[in-house]
Parts: structure tokens; sequence; C-alpha cells
């Protein structure tokens, strides 16, 4: 009872804070019939307020690839554009190769799975947006020794993508903007609004192919809260998957480890994650109660892992200079 008052009564001194001072009468606000009025009125925008949570609901599979997509284009704008340059055909073949084979193991395989090369060299990283795509930067491939490595970076991504994170950050972006709007304190156009409402009277998701600037604005706050970086069990949760997600497609989950041994903790792909030897310790311990008593991995020998040199296609991201990991073209 006592958080409601307080809620009113915050909501009573805004009010009176926006009113004009030549109109604003302590004396005439206080009269009971007004009062009563001025709490009613702070009371319902509470309540509607409220309603907004609704629009923490999953998106459907529509709104999921527009976001993506809007999201998706921002990444590849800022990272310097796509790597489509002499092998950079081909180079992405290879990437979709490895990348949907493992997204194929993931527990959403019938997403469109699109992974991508970005031409940024200045930042290690490696990026996601919902509907399944997932770019990495020129910087990060030139650090990569072998496709084991490759397949644990994609594998991260293809985790985040699964467990829904970055949905997460735009629900509460949704969820948000629609208090701001309900308390008075932020002003959309008549439009959104209607589209808003509708959602929250039917199952909370919304057909952004229709409000492209709404799309816009959405995915922007989105942006803004991914560039912040997921919570720290969120990457744990992603590194978990991430060496699941190797083991099913045949890679050494060793690899993923050695990668992050010689990274640094700050920037880029590692930019908000915990530190390295955390991450690893507890890679390390979930590797463990994955394997059996006899020291395999649940329905499959570890014999059979493997480790392969990076396609040969990946001598585009050192631009020729060296091979280094990199099998030999058959021909």
């Amino acid at each position: 009872m006592m958080r409601t008052g307080l809620k009113v009564l915050a909501l009573v001194g805004l009010g009176a804070l926006n009113a004009s001072c030549r109109s604003f009468n302590p004396r005439e606000l206080m009269r009971p019939e007004n009062l009563v009025e001025t709490a009613n009125t702070a009371v319902a925008a509470v309540q509607d307020a409220n309603r907004c949570e609704k629009l923490h609901a999953n998106p459907s599979v529509q709104e999921e690839y527009a976001l993506g997509g809007a999201l998706a284009i921002h990444f590849v704008q800022r990272g310097g554009g796509l790597m489509l340059e002499g092998q950079g055909q081909a180079l992405h073949r290879y990437l979709n190769t490895v990348g949907k084979n493992l997204a194929a193991q993931s527990a959403r395989p019938t997403l469109e799975w699109t992974f991508g090369a970005l031409e940024d060299t200045s930042q290690f990283n490696a990026l996601s947006a919902p509907g399944g795509y997932v770019f990495v930067t020129r910087k990060l491939l030139q650090g990569l020794e072998n496709e084991g490595q490759l397949a644990g970076v994609l594998a991260h991504e293809i985790a985040h993508i699964t467990l829904k994170h970055a949905i997460r950050h735009y629900g509460e972006v949704k969820v948000g903007t629609c208090k701001l709007v309900t308390l008075g304190e932020a002003g959309i156009p008549d439009d959104w609004l209607a589209m808003l409402n509708a959602s929250m009277a039917g199952d909370g998701t919304l057909d952004l192919d229709k409000k492209p600037d709404l799309l816009g604005y959405l995915s922007e706050k989105t942006i803004g809260l991914l560039d912040k970086g997921n919570a720290r069990e969120q990457e744990f949760e992603a590194d978990r998957v991430a060496v699941e997600l190797m083991l099913s497609a045949g890679y050494k989950p060793e690899d993923y480890l050695a990668l992050l041994a010689k990274t640094q903790d700050e920037g880029g792909f590692f930019a908000n994650h915990p530190g390295k030897d955390d991450r690893k310790a507890r890679i390390v311990a979930h590797l463990q109660t994955l394997k059996k008593p006899d020291g395999d991995f649940s329905g499959l020998a570890t014999t059979g892992l493997r480790s392969p040199p990076l396609g040969p296609s990946f001598a585009a991201v050192r631009g020729g200079s060296s091979t280094r990991g990199v099998a030999k073209d058959a021909n």
C-alpha cells in the first residue's frame, strides 16, 4: 500500500510541476475533490503503464526477421561493409557452410541463417541479430588458426540468437517506450501509439513491416542496449551452448578454449564479457558434466572430434600474405 501511495504522490507532484507557474495554485490542487480526481488519474496511468509489460512477449517470427534485418544493416554499415572483393564470395560460402552446419544442431535449425564477414580491420569482433544473422570482422578472422576456432566464434553467436538475448533487450525497449508514453514523459506519432495499443490488446507482437519508421526507432534503441553488452550470465550461457553445438557438429571444444586463451579480456568480441579465465574454467566444468564415466562425451566418441584447417578461401582474409592454418586447394 505504501508503494502505491508513493507512486500516486509522485505522479501528483509531476502533474503540478508540469503546470505553468501562473496557473499553479497549491490550495486549489489540495481541494478534496481535485485531489481525488488527480489521484484517480495517477492510479489509472500506473495501471496503463503496467499493461505495457505485455509487450515483453516473444515476437512473432515475422517481427523477429524485421528487427534482425534492421540490426544486420546497421552492423554491416558500421563494419565497413561486407568482404566481397576477390575471394570474398567464396569466403562467404565457406562461412555459411560452417555456420549452417552448427545452426542445424541448434534449438532453432529452421531459421534462415545468414553468416557474413565484415571489412572491419580495427575490431576483433563478432555480432549477431535476431532472425539468424551472424557477422565476424576481418580482424577476428585474421586471428583464427583453424576451423575449430571459427566454429567456436560462430557457435557462440548462434547461441545468443537461439537463447534470444537480443530479443530480451528489444522487449525492454518496447516496454520502456510504452511506459514513457503512457506516463506522459515522451511523445510518439499517433500511428505508432495505435499499433502499441493494438499490440497490448492482442498477443503483444508488432507488425513492423507496416511501420518502417517505428522499426527504425526500436532497432536504434535496441542497438544502444546491445552496445552495452549482455549480462555476465548470458555470456556464460552462450559459452555453454556453444561448446555443445561444437560437439554436435564434430569439433573439438578445446579449440574454443585456445581462442579464449590468446585473446585480451577487453575490446571487441570480449568487450563487456566476463574475464577469459573465468569463462575457460566454467567451460571446462561444463564439459565435465557432459562426459560419460569412460571419458567420452555422451552420444559421441572423443576420437571422432575434429580440428580441421581453415578452407582455402580463407587466404582472402590475410590478403594472400599468409596461409597459416589454411588448407591447400585440391586443384
